[in-house]
């Protein structure tokens, strides 16, 4: 009797934190467009080219609605994409200072900068000389630039010109600079008239930069922005009719450490050692940054998610209701948590059932980190390679049960630090003809979590029902991390956010400002619902992850951790605003910055699921 294949669960995590400011309405970080051009569209339509192969991806809320929002909605009526031409003076007239500032910039002749935009270009926290030492290799031009910047020398307006550029440039997937590519909503990008391939692998402009070439970047922005969530549809497999090739999945909307919102005190459990604040405990919170996340989604696709990646794999057993609650099938968390999790000495190569209808399944931290970090300075060929007999060479089962092994990492950040391969293409694609190869002799098949729980007869995937899983009696609380949540809670930095937090909420809970009843659709705006709604809405973002990231960690980040603080502070600011244009009472406060020094470096981290030489800190991210 033939042996199983074993099936292979790859999930692509895509998450940015929302750089917005409300009160400006304009974005503060590039990130969500530079990981757009670059990262988002080709990591999905790349997998296209191997339909043998089936992955999922995680589409975070507050990265979607930036994309469709910032970069999508507000450009199209401006942007002709058969001319690749944006109308620059209605554009402007109507969302300057609206969208993202470096956009702006771009639009802005240069020979007219004040030193207001000179400090955004060259000085601003995240500026348009922020790229990574390995990107910065592949565009010889710009890595001058940033050296004369850095050496404090002055700058001619061509040569300002030329950074603002390539500050849009230089984050293109290499496809297009290289080729004409034609995207998935049927609009072309072709950059090689700007630039050209060096026999060395470097690339090379072909012309001398003129303001109508920065303006036609935002328009080639555009296009690949446009056509993120499209070919995310295009290729979204479907159960009922069995078609499609990835398994689009979310995460709790403003990506927030969903146990901690729920009652920080789970923490006490994980982290018996640690200092803790006063305990915040509002699971109604936790259940609307599910609920919110679920209907954003079905707007979006037309249909709810399957399965969710709760925010850094964080979990607990009294969380475990709000998923399926509100209709999802099946989570995902690292191996850590099985191993501290009751029964003992389960093995993370199958899925459990916990609760009463919810599958988990459990990260391989090995094999997922070394695509992340391992692979950094291999040859993608290499790469692929170790990573394909990695997987033969794991256990059978011993019973003849069917087994599952998930990974999960980033699929935006570990490309640009691969020092041998240009983000990742020669590793992507030999990994997949591999595969593609192995579910041919059936040794290993590629599924999603739908295709394995309900069975795909086309692929020969039997189902795997939740009645057939074996039962997680108490899911330990923790997360990716260290199997806690000591990256978020437990020091002074932290805990004094928590505080914050906790006072903003108990104060707007009391205000009289009742929580709107839709969790997606937003009232007509400036009536006291619509501030209403955007006080609670400033209060789930306080409530995300990516603030208490920072706060008292020796982490490090290219311009420094302050605008995350103010950020955070920020939102806490703006709750009691909307909340008295609401007809609420709140009383006055004043929060005062948290981080005690501006933790920051020279070069940009080297991004999500990122690893560190402590023990304590084995496993970390960034979210740039």
């Amino acid at each position: 009797m033939a042996s199983s294949p074993l099936y292979l669960n790859i999930i692509w995590h895509q998450h940015q934190p929302s750089y917005l400011d409300p009160e400006l309405d304009q974005l503060q970080g590039p990130w969500v467009r530079t990981h757009g051009t670059k990262d988002y569209y080709d990591m999905a339509s790349l997998l296209s080219e191997y339909p043998d192969v089936h992955c999922t991806f995680n589409l975070t809320s507050s990265l979607m609605v930036q994309i469709e929002e910032y970069y999508v909605r507000r450009l199209k009526p401006f942007i002709d994409v058969q001319r690749t031409r944006i109308d620059t003076k209605k554009f402007l007239a109507r969302w300057k200072g609206k969208t993202d500032p470096w956009i702006d910039l771009a639009l802005k002749p240069t020979g007219e900068f004040d030193e207001q935009d000179k400090r955004l270009l060259l000085n601003n926290p995240w500026n348009a000389l922020y790229i990574s030492d390995v990107m910065l290799t592949r565009f010889p031009e710009y890595r001058t630039l940033k050296d004369k910047a850095g050496r404090r020398e002055s700058l001619s307006e061509n040569e300002l010109r030329d950074i603002k550029f390539w500050f849009f440039l230089a984050y293109f997937d290499p496809d297009f600079l290289e080729r004409p590519v034609r995207l998935v909503n049927g609009t072309k990008i072709d950059l090689t008239d700007l630039v050209y391939k060096h026999y060395d692998g470097t690339y090379r402009l072909k012309k001398i930069i003129v303001e109508e070439d920065c303006h036609r970047m935002i328009a080639e922005t555009y296009k690949v922005m446009s056509a993120i969530l499209p070919i995310h549809k295009k290729m979204m497999y479907i159960p009922g009719t069995r078609k499609g090739q990835i398994d689009v999945i979310t995460t709790p909307f403003y990506h927030p450490i969903l146990p901690l919102v729920y009652d920080s005190d789970l923490a006490k459990v994980c982290q018996p050692g640690s200092p803790m604040p006063v305990r915040f405990h509002f699971p109604q919170d936790a259940d609307v940054q599910v609920g919110k996340a679920v209907d954003y989604f079905f707007q979006k696709f037309g249909r709810a998610p399957s399965g969710m990646w709760p925010a850094e794999g964080a979990v607990a057993q009294q969380v475990i209701q709000l998923f399926s609650t509100n209709g999802i099938e099946w989570i995902a968390t690292d191996e850590q948590i099985l191993a501290r999790s009751t029964p003992a000495h389960l093995s993370k190569y199958y899925p459990y059932r916990v609760g009463e209808d919810l599958a988990i399944v459990f990260r391989d931290t090995v094999l997922s980190d070394k695509i992340g970090f391992t692979y950094q300075s291999w040859k993608g060929i290499d790469a692929a390679d170790d990573f394909v007999q990695s997987v033969l060479q794991l256990p059978t089962s011993g019973d003849g049960r069917d087994r599952l092994l998930t990974v999960i990492l980033d699929g935006e950040n570990a490309w640009e630090w691969y020092r041998q391969d240009n983000d990742g293409k020669e590793f992507l694609h030999s990994l997949y003809l591999r595969l593609s190869e192995l579910f041919a002799s059936r040794q290993v098949v590629t599924v999603t979590m739908s295709e394995y729980i309900h069975g795909n007869p086309d692929r020969m995937i039997p189902p795997h029902p939740l009645s057939s899983m074996e039962r997680i009696d108490a899911l330990h609380p923790g997360s990716w991390i260290n199997a806690n949540y000591d990256t978020w809670i437990g020091n002074e930095e932290k805990n004094r956010a928590w505080e914050y937090l906790r006072i903003a909420r108990d104060d707007l809970g009391g205000s009289g400002v009742s929580r709107p009843e839709s969790k997606v659709n937003t009232p007509r705006i400036n009536t006291r619902l619509w501030y209403a709604h955007r006080a609670w809405e400033e209060m789930y973002a306080a409530e995300g992850s990516d603030w208490f990231w920072w706060y008292g960690t020796t982490q490090r980040v290219h311009g420094g951790t302050t605008p995350f603080d103010l950020a955070f502070i920020g939102h806490l600011n703006n709750v009691y605003a909307f909340a008295r244009l609401a007809g609420g009472s709140m009383p006055q406060r004043t929060f005062a910055p948290i981080t005690s020094g501006d933790r920051s470096i020279n070069e940009p981290d080297q991004g999500a699921m990122k690893q560190s030489k402590s023990i304590s800190m084995a496993q970390a991210k960034s979210i740039l």
